[in-house]
């Protein structure tokens, strides 16, 4: 700590020492700049990190930046009030969990849920982390993190795709009361049938995307278990585990997809890490029946992945039931919200 405050005051030392020849706009250009201080671990600074979730998306889609700190007992750490990722990508909702690890480490991990609005590998800028140690403040910064951004439709400033200018249209109005009377009860009624064939869609769309499981129907389900069905739908409708020189590539497309799905429910990075790293991971923030269901269905595709066994047909499509009910049994749960 003595080595620690010594560092801080000679940091405040050099910014002070703006008098001499270098006085006037050198010393309030000093002024107006932040100070980053880089400490070494062993003063006892903390430890930061980015990832994000997932980590290739669609122009437009929403990912889960995940900014974790690890400190010591007597250190305070927050992020800056506003945090600023440039043009590319918009801030929608900030969140943070605490946790005490079991080395007596503590841990604070923010959950920030980014729209990203650029095409192509980007990154994620370092994000500042402020600290507090011993009565002095701190910076550090965290990596940046890699995301892959796709179009839908192509490169949205493809000139090629732009519809030339259109010259002005004249616009005629006419007050005409019954017509507009007539008009609003024609948009009652077209509303109350549409809203019905929505509806009858919408319960038709869920059990398409669930395969015909019962529980579907009572269960509301959010877009995290929607989109992770919807992926699940389009493994079963390519054939890929119907063939047995592609069932294990369909195997692992499967996992991909309960890998992203687990990763927004629970809000952690998961695409990096081992399976035994992902359910120690599952095991803080799942309950102990969900994070049984999760083993066992991972240690199931595993076998076939790594362990060299040969999966059927059969075998592949009750796998992928088991996926499903996996995406049920962990939606509209108290902790299941989205963030």
């Amino acid at each position: 700590m003595k080595a620690l405050a010594i560092l801080l005051v000679l940091c405040g030392t050099a910014l002070a020492d703006g008098s001499g020849s270098a006085a006037g706009s050198a010393a309030g250009s000093a002024a107006g700049s932040a100070v980053v201080i880089q400490l070494p671990p062993e003063l006892g600074a903390p430890e930061v990190s980015a990832a994000a979730s997932p980590a290739q998306l669609k122009l437009g889609d929403r990912f889960t930046l995940f900014i974790t700190a690890t400190y010591g007992e007597g250190i305070e750490v927050n992020l800056p009030a506003t945090v600023d990722l440039g043009d590319a990508f918009e801030i929608k909702r900030t969140s943070s969990e605490d946790h005490v690890r079991p080395d007596g480490k503590h841990q604070r991990e923010w959950q920030l849920d980014v729209t990203a609005w650029d095409l192509g590998d980007l990154q994620v800028p370092p994000v500042p982390v402020t600290f507090t140690l011993g009565g002095h403040g701190g910076q550090l910064v965290t990596n940046a993190v890699p995301i892959r951004v796709t179009g839908v439709l192509g490169e949205a400033d493809d000139p090629k795709l732009m519809r030339a200018d259109a010259p002005p249209v004249t616009l005629k109005s006419r007050d005409w009361l019954w017509v507009w009377v007539g008009s609003g009860a024609v948009v009652v009624v077209v509303g109350v049938v549409t809203f019905i064939v929505l509806r009858r869609r919408r319960r038709h769309r869920v059990r398409t995307l669930v395969g015909g499981l019962a529980p579907a129907v009572a269960r509301k389900m959010d877009m995290t278990s929607e989109r992770a069905l919807e992926r699940l739908l389009a493994i079963e409708q390519s054939a890929v585990l119907e063939h047995d020189e592609d069932r294990k590539r369909g195997y692992a497309e499967m996992v991909e997809v309960i890998r992203d799905y687990l990763g927004a429910r629970y809000r952690f990075a998961t695409a990096e890490l081992t399976t035994s790293e992902l359910l120690r991971g599952l095991a803080r923030r799942a309950p102990a029946h969900e994070h049984a269901m999760v083993e066992r269905w991972l240690g199931k595709c595993d076998l076939v992945k790594y362990g060299g066994q040969r999966a059927t047909a059969g075998q592949a499509g009750q796998t992928l039931a088991d996926a499903r009910e996996l995406v049920l049994q962990t939606t509209a749960q108290p902790h299941a919200e989205a963030a």
